[in-house]
């Protein structure tokens, strides 16, 4: 029994260092590197960006313009229902602006008094109506 776990160790242990020195003499690159042959790691190059750090800013009129493109194309299929009329302040609107674009969807609330929902023009408290 000893005999056979020392030979199964040892083929375990041979194939394992042909392997190893196979890939490291195989695919060794220039500066003395090696290089994974299926899928080589390059570093991203560094970059700077505006809205970088903890001291970043967003460029605002590129964010009111995907604001445009929302309300224009991708709401008809898309939704924002977890973000809030009011959100839009982060984007630079004045609360008069957010409240004349959260105006112009209606919305769903109640009941009234005779226990049936009806429609409403939506707050800046409202979240965006899902299509």
């Amino acid at each position: 029994m000893c005999t056979m776990k020392f030979f199964r160790n040892g083929i375990v242990g041979i194939a394992l260092a042909l392997g190893l020195a196979m890939t490291g003499s195989a695919f060794a690159a220039k500066d003395g590197e090696t290089v994974t042959p299926y899928y080589p790691l390059n570093k991203p190059k560094e970059m700077s960006w505006s809205f970088g750090g903890p001291f970043g800013k967003w460029d605002l009129p590129q964010l009111q313009r995907g604001l445009q493109i929302y309300s224009e194309v991708c709401a008809a299929c898309h939704s924002l229902n977890l973000v809030s009329y009011r959100n839009l302040t982060n984007l630079g609107y004045t609360e008069d602006q957010v409240k004349a674009f959260a105006a112009e969807v209606d919305t769903i609330d109640g009941p009234n008094d005779e226990g049936e929902m009806f429609d409403r023009p939506a707050r800046p408290s409202d979240r965006f109506v899902s299509p």
